[in-house]
Parts: structure tokens; C-alpha cells; sequence
């Protein structure tokens, strides 16, 4: 069964697009996937930090409460401005893909002396637990007071005041501040398994502590963030299998969807090989994931078949019949031929004029057929050339050609019709040309109606009707009852090729009391 166009099989232009698609979409993938995977290993590095902060944030203000003699509780005033009646006042992760990488941090260029006010005994409390939590977790730890200046350390920088960068700034005005800055490293690459960052960033964060809703302390953390190398080479077993798995899922989808193409054209040009070999063809089934193209093609190659089938055996049908309708004329003109030029044949004058009469009949007769020939050729194998014909006007004026007695019974109004004017004449011409002749001198009535948005000219003698066994043949090319009176059997084939042309129809009424055509366009 043909596939209709409609159809929602993908077309080859979108299979070879999704095979491009999916190609480049590794490599794409990956230069997409390193951006997004650095900017993740960042953000991952930071909330390490924050985590850290907390505890070191809290440790810290533990201690200045000792030291300001604060008994502990959990009172809003240790919560940032804002937030003391929510349950929690969480630190959010702020780096993302769009993060700006800094150079190294200058060196401090302000430096205060340790003293003994609270916020440096508490540092000096916590600084053996920043101490003690490097050597697991890596991280730089620097506890500041409200000035910004060192009062705890994991490597000993007491009194450095690092209020001039950006993050220490915003921590001190009661906001959270990270920052990203390029890590230069004196030290050797270490190994890819090793403990120690290799990477060539470095993350700084800030939290601001809070009490009474002012800042009075600033946790500065830092550490380097794991390179995507790094993590590669943690995960590469991982990534190898990945990697396998698109080396086998890449070839096997090329050729899936080259065989969805492939296979349906082979099919096709088998098909259209058996078709030029004159060999029945099988019935183009495409597949789930043929191209809708292909089932196109394969419905325009079946019509195609169809019609040369049909063209084949009309032309086998028509040759039979044009032979058979010249052989006894031409077998007449020359044997009449022959006869007369026989100088021995004993022939009066009466007789010679007899068979010069037959030869005139008979080639009356193969003109009249050779253009009813041509005629009929005309009107179903060349390309109508179609114009908008007035009907009243047109039938008037062809009725107005006849001296036989025939009644006009025009619709008024009718609108134009759209059809070769010569076809339409030609189909019109035989209708009267029977009736007038089967019509037993009666008037003939040549009408023209309009019909459920079709146009019905009809055409009515008074004659005898149409033998009930001769009805299923009359339109049948050649058939007639009038062939001694030199009928060629064309008529009605040309008036049915008009109709079928056009996509009408002609429907015949015939009975004692006369027949009527109808021609229906």
C-alpha cells in the first residue's frame, strides 16, 4: 500500500541532521561539559568553606563570650540583622560559571600589634583548632576582628589587617564575600592521587560573625579548588566506561540511521529495476524509520506503474482496434485497385465507376476516422488548456449552427464554467449528431442546468431508444450499429473522454419514447 505524504516518519533531511547532531554532539559536550565542571569543582570548594566557617565562626564567638562575661544562649543577637526570628540564617554559595578570576592577593601594607582585648584572647583560643583542622582538611584559616586585622591563624599571621580586599570588605559591612584568585605555588606539582591540590585557582571566602546585629568578627577561609584534571584522574574509571559506551553507541547509530535511509533505496531501485524488466512487483512496505521521503517516492512509482500498465494496454487495445477499422477499407481500395488496373479485365463503364465510388466511400470513411482518431487523442493524452466559456452563450451558439429542429432550454444564470472550449464543443457535437440522427426527424432538446455545483448539459431525442443489447456497449471505442452508414464508434468514446478529463461523468436514460445523453462536469 503507497504511503501518504502526511505521514510522520522522519525525512531524510532530519535523519542526516540528527546523525551530524549526534556526532558533533561529543566533542561539543565536552568543550561545553570543562566550563561547567570547573565552575562546579569552585562552588563545591566553597561550601567546604562555608561548613568550615561555621564551626570556626561559632568556636570563636564562644570564647569572646567567655571573655566578654556573656553567659551563652541562643539569643537572636547572634544572628544577622534581619534574620533573628527565623530558625536558620544559612550561608549561600555565590560562585558560579560567570565567576572573575583575580590576580594573587597583595601583601598586607597595615599590620597591628597584638593586645589583650577579648576578640585576641579568643583568637588565641581557637588558633590551636584552626591548627589541628588543616592538616585534614587543607584549608587556610584566618579568624579578624572588626578591623579586619589577624587575631587567629592556622599559619601563624597574627596582626596582618586584611581589610583592604574585596571579600574581607564585604564581611565587614555585614555581607558574605568570596572571591577567586590565581594560586601561585613555589612549591613541586604534586601527583594526581596526591592528598594536595594541583589545581591554579584558589578560593577565598568571608563570613561575618554577628552579635547584637553588628559585625564583630570575620572568618576568612581559603583553599584550592580541585582541578577537573584532578577529578579525571579520580574518576577515570568511570569516565573510561562512559567514553566506551560512545564509541559503541556512535557507529551503532550511524549506521542505524544509514541503513534507515539505505535499505528503503534498495528497495526502491529493485522495484523500479523489476518495472523496467516488465516483472511484477512487490508492494513497498517502508519501515518504522523510513524517510518519509522514501514513501513518497515509493506512492509516485506505484501511480507511475499504474499508469504505464494502463498506457501499455490502451495502446495494445487501440492498435488492435485502429487496424481492424482500416484493415477492410484498405482491403477494399485495394482490390478495387487492382481490378481497375488490370488491362485484361473485361469491366463497363458502369462498373468502373461503381468501384471508383467504393474507393471514394472507402476513403471517406479512413479520413473520418483517422480525425476521430486524432480527436480522441487530443482530448486524453494533451494538456488541457482551460478557459472560462460563457455556457448560454456557447450553447446557444452552437444550436444556432444546426438546420435540424432542436430545442433550447438554457438555465438562466448559469455560472462560467472553466474548460477547453474546443473539448467541450467536440463532446457537445456528437451528443446532437446522435440524437439528430436517432431522432426519427423529431425535434431534438439541448439543455444546460446547474446541479448540486455542477453543470449538466443534456441532450434528448424522440427516436426508438437504444436496444437493450447494445446499452452496456455504446461507449466503447469503435462499437457502433452504423457502420455501413460510415460510423466510426468514437463518438461517445470522445464525449466520455471529455467527462472523465474533466472529472465528470455521462449517464444515459433510453426507452421507447426516446434517449437522453447527460453530460456531467
Amino acid at each position: 500500500m503507497p504511503t501518504r505524504p502526511s505521514d510522520r516518519r522522519p525525512t531524510i533531511r532530519q535523519l542526516l541532521l540528527a546523525l551530524n547532531v549526534f556526532v558533533l554532539s561529543v566533542p561539543l559536550a565536552a568543550v561545553f561539559f570543562l566550563p561547567v565542571f570547573d565552575s562546579y569543582l569552585i562552588r563545591q570548594t566553597e561550601r567546604i568553606l562555608i561548613a568550615e566557617a561555621g564551626v570556626i565562626a561559632e568556636a570563636w564567638r564562644e570564647h569572646l563570650l567567655a571573655e566578654l562575661a556573656i553567659p551563652p544562649a541562643d539569643s537572636p543577637r547572634f544572628r544577622p540583622p534581619g534574620q533573628e526570628q527565623e530558625p536558620f540564617a544559612p550561608v549561600a554559595a555565590e560562585t558560579d560559571m560567570a565567576y572573575a578570576i583575580q590576580p594573587p592577593a597583595p601583601e598586607p601594607t597595615r599590620v597591628r600589634p597584638p593586645n589583650d582585648d577579648p576578640a585576641w584572647r579568643a583568637g588565641a583560643a581557637v588558633t590551636p583548632l584552626l591548627q589541628r583542622a588543616q592538616v585534614f582538611n587543607l584549608s587556610g584559616a584566618r579568624m579578624l576582628d572588626s578591623a579586619g586585622c589577624v587575631v587567629a591563624s592556622s599559619r601563624g599571621e597574627l596582626g596582618l589587617c586584611l581589610d583592604d580586599l574585596d571579600e574581607v570588605k564585604a564581611a565587614l559591612a555585614g555581607r558574605y564575600g568570596v572571591v577567586v584568585r590565581q594560586r601561585i605555588s613555589d612549591e613541586p606539582t604534586p601527583p594526581l592521587n596526591s592528598i594536595r591540590r594541583r589545581g591554579t585557582l584558589r578560593v577565598f571566602s568571608a563570613v561575618p560573625v554577628f552579635l547584637d546585629g553588628r559585625v564583630v568578627g570575620v572568618v576568612r577561609l581559603s583553599r584550592t579548588a580541585v582541578s577537573p584534571l584532578e577529578s579525571i584522574a579520580t574518576h577515570w574509571g568511570k569516565l573510561a566506561l562512559v567514553a566506551f559506551a560512545v564509541l559503541v553507541v556512535t557507529p551503532a547509530v550511524t549506521y542505524l540511521l544509514s541503513h534507515a535511509i539505505s535499505s528503503p533505496v534498495r528497495a526502491l531501485t529493485r522495484s523500479a529495476d523489476a518495472i523496467a524488466r516488465g516483472e511484477p512487483v512487490e508492494p513497498f512496505v517502508p519501515g518504522r524509520f523510513a524517510p518519509r521521503e522514501l514513501g513518497v517516492l515509493s506512492a509516485a512509482l506505484e501511480r507511475m506503474t499504474t499508469q504505464l500498465r494502463a498506457r501499455a494496454r490502451y495502446l495494445l487495445e487501440f492498435t488492435s482496434n485502429v487496424t481492424h477499422e482500416l484493415k477492410t477499407p484498405i482491403t477494399a481500395i485495394g482490390g478495387a485497385v487492382e481490378l481497375l488496373q488490370d488491362p485484361d479485365a473485361a469491366m463497363s463503364d458502369e462498373q468502373r465507376r461503381r468501384f471508383l465510388a467504393n474507393v471514394a466511400d472507402d476513403t471517406v470513411r479512413m479520413e473520418r476516422l483517422v480525425q476521430r482518431l486524432l480527436q480522441l487523442a487530443r482530448i486524453e493524452n494533451a494538456k488541457d488548456e482551460p478557459r472560462e466559456v460563457d455556457v448560454r452563450r456557447f450553447v446557444e451558439s452552437l444550436v444556432a449552427r444546426y438546420t435540424a429542429p432542436l430545442e433550447l432550454d438554457v438555465e438562466p444564470n448559469l455560472p462560467t464554467l472553466s474548460i477547453d472550449p474546443e473539448h467541450l464543443e467536440a463532446a457537445l457535437r456528437n451528443l446532437i449528431d446522435n440524437a439528430v440522427r436517432h431522432g426519427a426527424g423529431k425535434p431534438v432538446t439541448v439543455s444546460a442546468k446547474r446541479r448540486d455545483g455542477r453543470t449538466v448539459f443534456a441532450v434528448r431525442d424522440r427516436g426508438p431508444g437504444i436496444r437493450e443489447a447494445h446499452r452496456e456497449r455504446i461507449f466503447e471505442r469503435f462499437f457502433t450499429t452504423r457502420r455501413e452508414e460510415g460510423g466510426t464508434g468514437l463518438g461517445l468514446s470522445i464525449v466520455s473522454a471529455v467527462a472523465e478529463g474533466r472529472g465528470g461523468r455521462v449517464e444515459v436514460d433510453s426507452g421507447p419514447e426516446g434517449t437522453e445523453f447527460r453530460l456531467i462536469l
